[in-house]
Formats: structure tokens, C-alpha cells, sequence
């Protein structure tokens, strides 16, 4: 037989993962196509099929069991399949939770039309919180229509397997990630993720809207103890000799408490009256307040948007449907299961039972929500032209909502704190779960020159649910106020004395911090910013004394009945002494505290706007103890 020669087989110059990544699952860009295997773009090239999905997973095998253990990124449904397979029929809409998802999948196939999912940066951290807002949102639909026996069930096997395929898709993406990132050498660290903002808006719009406020309140109050106060009156005349009047009020308060703890007021009233120039006026008002406290501003704010969720929610006149929306983006039942909901979650994270009688100075016990109604008077005028009187009263009546409230109401039929209440089969059926709580204050005050002084007395008590209908006394409340404002450019010594006040108020304050230990606290960035605007503010006071600069705002009214300036900044320290009986708890608390008050008061015929922001220099507590702050 001949011999036979060999030859070798000639080495193909085309790669069999060439030949792979011909699959139109992994057709990518020309440019990444040409790229060398070893390269990046190579890795991303072949990334999705089978030839290198075990390199990239971390699995050598490619055949058999091995195999199926690491499946291709799934391809999610189009817009289009995913409209077809969730059809509930001609007669059911789709509503704002589908049509979102929709958006979201015919970003994310943009995205992955030219492989852009699979390169490294800001494009593929998108498609990856896409993955995760895809599931968040099903998740939303599938909360919202618990129990749902409506068409919409139809839609649920569609939305679990969405869900389902989603959830793959992201955590094989995420895979990926880290191993491109392993491959050129970077540190491999989480997705950033971004807000969902469906998802916001779907827990509670109204709520979110004011949460954002949380950084400006931060800003304005700073440190604990320091107090912010914005007032603004109209009154317009109604008849000739301008002596009546109606109006309105509007007051915004906030108070830092310990650590992060906020607490919020704000006031709405309409005013009337009569004003006689240089002599006296009399007036009332009739308006509403709402009250809140919660271990940070975001929070406080929340409890703002619970209180009047929950008037909205036992109120005989407003129909459901109102709240549905409002809350939960919906006027359906829809909108009654998401607004419940979020309702639930803000009582859980919210009212906790870390409650104590000093409730102001902790900053997650306390945590309490309080709406009404509030009627008042106040008469006021000169004695002598050398110091002015003025008397005031105020009623004010309405619901408090806290963790003894909300945790004993609910439980007397068969609810529990931090669980959604089902919608009521009868219109009016919703059941109350804030304690009625009333307020009676009245003071008495006296200012000549630059002093002044004032007694108040309150009184609170309750009268419904949770004391079987009993009236039951809370609390009594007295104080004594007394304060001297400054006249700044007046003061002797060239401006030597009128710099101490500014000066001490920040020094004192770094004493007390160092002194409590709040420097371990974690500061906000709206803390921060507040901590640097009001040293800044006592810096600027300070100099201006000390170089002798006229400032015309300082200066106080000695005179009164005189015209008063449209604009001044008056600064002043004002100690005060409180005594509160708590007939609940039997305890006794007794403060004594020492502020330094900034303020600006404009003054426009009608439009009187009155700003104040104050600093705790030292504090006195007693509470079973004594401390000192």
C-alpha cells in the first residue's frame, strides 16, 4: 500500500466564539463585533451566549446540568407582548401602574437593542434600575389589587412572570457587571440606584411633596434647641375710618429637639377686629392647626400628611374617593388599598412605644400627629404711653394621633397598628382612631421700652375614645417669660457690649454641644448648612458692633403708641420658666432656659410679617432628674 503523506489541518482564522455570537441574541455593534476576544469589548461581545456565559459565571462547564445552572439574560416582553399577555378584555382600561411598565420596557429594549446594556457605565446602571423599577412597580400593582375579583385578575400570571423574568434579567446583568468590572481591573461595587419616582408618587404623593421640605426645616433649626418662627397677618379695613378690620393669619413654627427630632405647628385663621390708633384694639379668630412631632423633619412632615389623611379618611362629608386619590393615585378601590397602605407604614415606622413624659427631648419616642379646629381673642392697648398691656385667649380642639391612640383604638375593632384597614362595604364606616384632646391658653403680657414680661396658664384634657367618654385632665401648664431686646447701635463702650450677646449665643452653643456630646451625632447636610448660616449671622452682628457701623434696625421702641419703623431686626435674650403636671403619669416637669432671639418685623398698612429664629443658650430640666444643656 502507498504511504500516504499528512498534513496538518490549517488553523481557521475565524474564532469559533465568532461563530457563537452569531445568534441574534447576541448581535452587537460592529465595533464591539471586530473586537479581540481577550479585550473588554470582547467579553461584552460574547457575554449572553453559552460559549462564554459559564467564563463569566464562573463555571468551566458548558454541556448538561452545569449548563442549565446558568442560563442566557433572559429577554424580557416587549411593550407589545406585554400589553397582549396582561388583556383583561375590551371592557377593562389599563391603568397608571401598567402603563409605566410599558414605558419602562420599551426603554430598556432601546437600551439592549445595540448591546448597551452589556457596556460598562451610566447606560448600563440605568437598564439595571430599570430591571429593579420593573419589579418594584408589578409589586405595586400586586398590593394595590389584593384581594381584587374584578377583571384585573385576569393580568395577574402575565405580571408574575414578568416580575419573575425581571428579577433574572438583574441579577444576571449585575453579574456581569462585576465581572466586566473585575476584568479591567476596577473595584466592583453596588448599582446606584436611583429614585423610583412612580413609586413615590404611587405611596403617597401629598406626603412626598412635603417630605422634601425636610431639608430647609434642618436648615432653619439647626441644633437642638434652636426654634424658628414665621408669622404673617393681613388686615384690611371695612369701612372709612379704618378702625375694623378682617383678615388673616398664617403661622409656621418649628422646634429641634434632640439629635434629628422635629416638631412642626402651623396656624390658619381668619381675624376680624377693631383698632383705634394709639389707644386700643380688640379682635377674634377662627381657623385650624395642625401639630406634629417625629424623629426627624422628613418625618415630622409625614405625620403632617398622616393627620390629614386620617380627617379625610373619618370625616362624614368627604367622600372616599378624595383620599383614594390624594394618596393613592387612584379614586377606585385601587387607590383605598395603596393609601391604606402607606398609611400603615407611617404608624409602624412612626409610633413607636419609647414614649416618656419628656416626649420633646427624645428623638424617636413622642412621634405624634394633632388637627383641629381653634377659636381665639386678644385685647391689647397703651397705659400711660409709657407701657402696653395685652391679654390673650385661645380654644383649640381637634384629634391626636400617636402610638396609645392608634394602637388601643384600632384594637377595640379588630385592627392593629401598622396594618391597612379593608375598605368599609357602608359608606360613614370608617372608624375613628385619634383621642379627642382640647387646649384652653390664655396669657397676660406687658411691655415698656425695651423689657417685657408675660404669665401663661394652658389646659389640656380629653374627652372621647380612649377614656370611654369620659373627659379625663391631661396636663397644666404654666409659665413666666421675660425679656429685654437690644438696642444694638445704642449700647456704650463703642460697640464693645452690643458684640457680647452674638458672640456668646455661638460660643455657648459649642460649649453645650461639646458639652452633650453631640458632636458624635451624625449631622444632616441642611444641619450643617444651618450651623454655618447662623454662626455667620452672629459673626455679622458681632462686627457690626464692634466697628461702630449704625445699624437703625436695631433700635427698639421706647415709645409706644409712637409709629413704628416698616422694617426692623430686633435681637434680644428672653429667659423663661415652665412648670408642666402631667395627671396621666403623675410627674412633674420643670424647665428653666435661657435664649438669644433674632428677629425682622415689617410693618405695611395692612401686611404685618413678623420672623424670628432662636437659640437655647443653656437649659435647666428637671424630669424625676436634673439636667443641664
Amino acid at each position: 500500500m502507498p504511504r500516504r503523506s499528512y498534513a496538518p489541518p490549517q488553523k481557521s482564522t475565524r474564532s469559533t466564539n465568532d461563530t457563537a455570537s452569531s445568534s441574534p441574541q447576541t448581535k452587537l455593534a460592529p465595533s464591539v463585533a471586530a473586537a479581540d476576544p481577550m479585550s473588554m469589548a470582547g467579553l461584552q461581545r460574547i457575554v449572553g451566549n453559552r460559549a462564554l456565559q459559564a467564563a463569566v459565571t464562573g463555571s468551566a462547564t458548558l454541556k448538561g446540568p452545569s449548563a442549565r445552572k446558568h442560563p442566557r439574560v433572559q429577554r424580557l416582553w416587549t411593550k407589545d407582548e406585554f400589553k397582549d399577555n396582561t388583556d383583561a378584555g375590551i371592557l377593562s382600561g389599563r391603568g397608571k401602574t401598567l402603563k409605566q411598565v410599558e414605558k419602562l420596557l420599551d426603554e430598556y429594549h432601546g437600551i439592549r437593542k445595540n448591546g448597551m446594556h452589556l457596556a460598562l457605565g451610566s447606560t448600563q446602571d440605568r437598564a439595571i434600575n430599570i430591571l429593579y423599577e420593573i419589579v418594584e412597580d408589578v409589586t405595586v400593582w400586586q398590593d394595590s389589587h389584593e384581594g381584587d375579583t374584578s377583571r384585573s385578575k385576569k393580568r395577574i400570571p402575565g405580571l408574575v412572570k414578568l416580575k419573575a423574568d425581571a428579577l433574572r434579567e438583574r441579577i444576571d446583568l449585575e453579574g456581569i457587571r462585576e465581572k466586566s468590572r473585575e476584568f479591567t481591573g476596577e473595584t466592583p461595587a453596588p448599582v446606584t440606584r436611583t429614585e423610583n419616582k412612580f413609586k413615590t408618587q404611587m405611596e403617597g404623593d401629598f406626603s412626598s411633596i412635603l417630605t422634601k421640605l425636610g431639608p430647609v426645616l434642618s436648615t432653619a433649626a439647626p441644633a437642638s434647641g434652636d426654634t424658628a418662627e414665621v408669622e404673617v397677618a393681613v388686615k384690611i379695613p371695612v369701612e372709612p375710618s379704618g378702625v375694623g378690620y378682617i383678615g388673616f393669619r398664617v403661622k409656621a413654627s418649628i422646634e429641634r429637639l434632640k439629635k434629628k427630632a422635629m416638631k412642626v405647628r402651623f396656624e390658619l385663621a381668619v381675624t376680624g377686629g377693631a383698632k383705634i390708633p394709639k389707644t386700643v384694639e380688640a379682635g377674634g379668630e377662627l381657623g385650624m392647626y395642625i401639630e406634629a412631632q417625629g424623629g426627624t423633619p422628613e418625618k415630622a412632615l409625614e405625620l403632617v400628611s398622616y393627620g390629614v389623611y386620617r380627617r379625610f379618611r373619618e370625616s362624614k362629608i368627604i367622600p372616599n374617593e378624595i383620599a383614594n386619590f390624594i394618596w393613592g393615585g387612584s379614586g377606585t378601590a385601587v387607590g383605598w388599598n395603596r393609601s391604606e397602605k402607606w398609611a400603615a407604614k407611617v404608624e409602624k415606622e412612626n409610633f413607636k412605644n419609647k414614649t416618656t413624659f419628656a416626649a420633646a427631648d427624645s428623638d424617636e419616642g413622642g412621634a405624634f400627629v394633632e388637627t383641629g379646629a381653634l377659636i381665639g381673642g386678644k385685647a391689647k392697648g397703651g397705659v400711660g404711653g409709657v407701657a402696653e398691656l395685652e391679654g390673650t385667649a385661645q380654644f383649640s380642639t381637634g384629634q391626636h394621633y400617636d402610638e396609645a391612640s392608634v394602637k388601643g383604638l384600632k384594637g377595640k375593632y379588630g385592627g392593629e397598628l401598622g396594618k391597612a384597614d379593608k375598605m368599609p362595604t357602608v359608606r360613614g364606616q370608617t372608624h375613628h382612631i385619634g383621642e379627642s384632646v382640647h387646649h384652653l391658653d390664655f396669657g397676660f403680657s406687658a411691655t415698656g421700652g425695651p423689657f417685657s414680661g408675660g404669665l401663661k396658664v394652658g389646659i389640656d384634657w380629653s374627652t372621647e375614645q380612649r377614656n370611654k367618654g369620659l373627659a379625663h385632665l391631661q396636663s397644666l401648664r404654666v409659665g413666666l417669660e421675660a425679656s429685654a431686646t437690644l438696642p444694638m447701635s445704642e449700647l456704650v463702650a463703642g460697640g464693645v457690649i452690643g458684640s457680647i450677646p452674638p458672640m456668646l449665643a455661638t460660643v455657648i452653643k459649642g460649649i453645650r454641644k461639646a458639652a452633650t456630646g453631640a458632636q458624635t451625632d451624625k449631622n444632616t447636610t441642611g444641619q450643617n448648612v444651618g450651623e454655618i448660616v447662623s454662626g455667620t449671622e452672629n459673626g455679622v452682628a458681632a462686627v457690626s458692633q464692634l466697628s461702630g457701623i449704625p445699624k437703625t434696625a436695631y433700635v427698639p421702641k421706647f415709645e409706644v403708641g409712637a409709629t413704628p419703623p416698616a422694617f426692623s431686626a430686633p435681637v434680644s435674650l428672653k429667659l423663661s420658666l415652665n412648670g408642666t403636671y402631667d395627671f396621666t403619669s403623675k410627674k412633674f416637669l420643670f424647665e428653666f432656659k435661657i435664649e438669644y432671639i433674632k428677629g425682622i418685623d415689617i410693618e405695611l398698612d395692612a401686611l404685618q410679617v413678623k420672623i424670628k429664629k432662636g437659640q437655647r443658650l443653656v437649659r435647666f430640666l428637671y424630669d424625676g432628674g436634673w439636667t443641664v444643656d
